[in-house]
């Protein structure tokens, strides 16, 4: 009998990692569509690594990618952008969770920000966690807010034995996400990682236009 493969998930915060692509290898005036990442083929990339020490197999079960939904209403090119865009991760078998934009008064002078998309990862992760869903848990993100929910996993990793978190980062950047008293497996993943999984789709632009 073969040994049981790892069931890896790959939590991705969507507008995290594309800042950070942007920062690792685009300058600041790069068109908006450079620094976006397929997000199956990133999750079949990272899946595909781990610790060396590491006797069974990875076979990637699930990606999640968490991001704010501009309004169709005070946003309806963007709106329009992101549904296409949505369309096309939802199509390769991703799962998509997204959360309204919040508009502050002083919009459009100040820019909408994302609200609740951080907590819905964190939650995922715990949960699926604690119901055991995963063996391994990918999460694709810098945000030290989703600190308590690593931190949580860690806890029940120390009970169980299970699940493990790694996380990601690009190595041209310092910042990954870090536990105390924990050595999490982190994907340093360079330039050539990037390529190969680069979305130059122009999601702005409807097909046919």
């Amino acid at each position: 009998m073969g040994v049981e493969p790892l069931r890896v998930w790959v939590f991705i915060d969507a507008q995290n990692l594309y800042r950070d692509t942007r920062d690792a290898f685009h300058a600041r005036d790069a068109p908006s569509s450079f620094g976006q990442v397929d997000p199956q083929g990133f999750g079949l990339l990272v899946a595909a690594r781990g610790p060396v020490r590491s006797s069974r197999p990875r076979r990637l079960e699930e990606v999640r990618i968490y991001t704010g939904m501009p309004s169709s209403s005070k946003e309806p090119k963007t709106n329009a952008a992101h549904k296409r865009q949505r369309h096309a991760w939802e199509e390769q078998g991703v799962k998509v969770v997204a959360r309204p934009l919040r508009y502050p008064k002083g919009w459009p002078s100040q820019r909408a920000v994302e609200k609740g998309v951080d907590v819905a990862l964190a939650v995922d992760l715990v949960f699926n966690a604690a119901r055991r869903r995963y063996d391994v848990g990918i999460v694709a993100s810098t945000d030290t807010d989703l600190l308590p929910a690593l931190e949580a996993v860690c806890e029940l990793r120390r009970a169980w034995g299970t699940p493990r978190i790694e996380v990601t980062c690009w190595s041209p950047l310092a910042k990954r996400l870090r536990v105390d008293g924990h050595a999490l497996w982190c994907h340093r993943l360079d330039r050539h990682d990037y390529e190969s999984v680069r979305d130059p789709r122009n999601y702005a632009r409807a097909e046919g236009s």
